[in-house]
């Protein structure tokens, strides 16, 4: 255990996001079990959140030092859904910021596990851009045990750190955001051919128009779609003198489309990162938010974005 270094070269900084899978209980315990440790003799705050099994073992191996911890929480008790549970976890990390130079967290996101938990993986490579400055290193656990193949590949490209030879080293398979995000999206196909397509110039005249084009049996979305699509056609009429707004169905999902001829987005991963509470609402985090899905393509002939809502 003394070979271990717990963080590696990690100075406090800047944020420092490393995957580490394991398959064996053993394996968990020296990486975690270290990790804890060295943040005490560092005198850094250190957070757990994680599963049930996974607080048992590390209660059980910490023995009196458990106390130390600054949180030990339930993780199964986090998820409310990706967006959420990332503006929460953000309210929580600036909060850490006003009073903490640095500090360590070990999180174990069960909610992988589920379906519904899987948009996670989005939030995770959007981190590492919209954290970089945040002084903390996140030590993020994935049992190989209980997570599918497709979620464990997503662990590999959304963390720039992983495990290897007692230190963490460079993940080989990580991909930039905007790379893993235009991977996972819903797939871009052209328009069909009945989608309804408006020419807006004002986003306030739209969203009567919205409205009616959102079918009856999502009326119980449509506050959801007006409010969203407004947000969209506001960001697009401050760069381009007009807009186009098309919808469709997709199957069972109701889809709407804002398009311009802006110069693009300066960076597509901005609808995943929750706004500074000194800036007030930012458009696409709240049409994301209020969407289930939502597609991005963008470069300097301009930008279309889809949103994507279920029954």
């Amino acid at each position: 255990m003394s070979r271990v270094r717990p963080t590696g070269a990690w100075d406090g900084t800047r944020f420092a996001h490393e995957g580490f899978v394991y398959g064996t209980d053993h394996e968990l315990v020296h990486r975690v079990v270290p990790f804890v440790l060295e943040g005490f003799s560092r005198d850094e705050p250190v957070l757990v959140v994680a599963g049930e099994r996974v607080r048992s073992l590390l209660a059980a191996h910490l023995g009196p030092d458990l106390g130390r911890l600054a949180l030990f929480a339930a993780a199964e008790t986090w998820y409310q859904g990706g967006a959420r549970t990332l503006q929460a976890y953000d309210r929580d990390l600036r909060g850490l910021r006003a009073t903490t130079p640095h500090w360590r967290l070990a999180a174990e996101p069960v909610w992988l596990a589920a379906e519904d938990g899987r948009e996670w993986s989005r939030f995770e490579s959007v981190a590492n851009r919209c954290y970089d400055d945040m002084p903390y290193y996140s030590l993020c656990l994935h049992d190989r045990r209980r997570l599918p193949a497709d979620v464990l590949d997503a662990v590999a490209r959304t963390h720039p750190l992983t495990w290897g030879e007692g230190t963490p080293v460079p993940a080989a398979e990580y991909e930039e955001p905007g790379v893993f995000l235009r991977s996972v999206q819903p797939a871009w196909a052209p328009r069909p051919a009945g989608a309804e397509v408006l020419v807006v110039t004002s986003p306030w005249s739209a969203r009567r128009q919205t409205c009616a084009l959102v079918p009856d049996d999502r009326r119980a979305r449509v506050g959801d779609v007006v409010l969203a699509t407004h947000e969209l056609l506001l960001n697009s009429l401050t760069v381009a003198p007009y807009a186009e707004l098309t919808t469709w169905m997709e199957g069972d999902v109701f889809v709407v489309e804002v398009s311009d001829s802006g110069p693009g987005l300066p960076d597509e991963t901005r609808g995943y990162v929750p706004p500074d509470p000194g800036d007030g609402p930012h458009g696409m985090w709240l049409a994301w938010s209020l969407a289930d899905d939502a597609a991005v393509r963008s470069g300097p002939d301009g930008t279309a974005i889809r949103l994507y809502f279920g029954p």
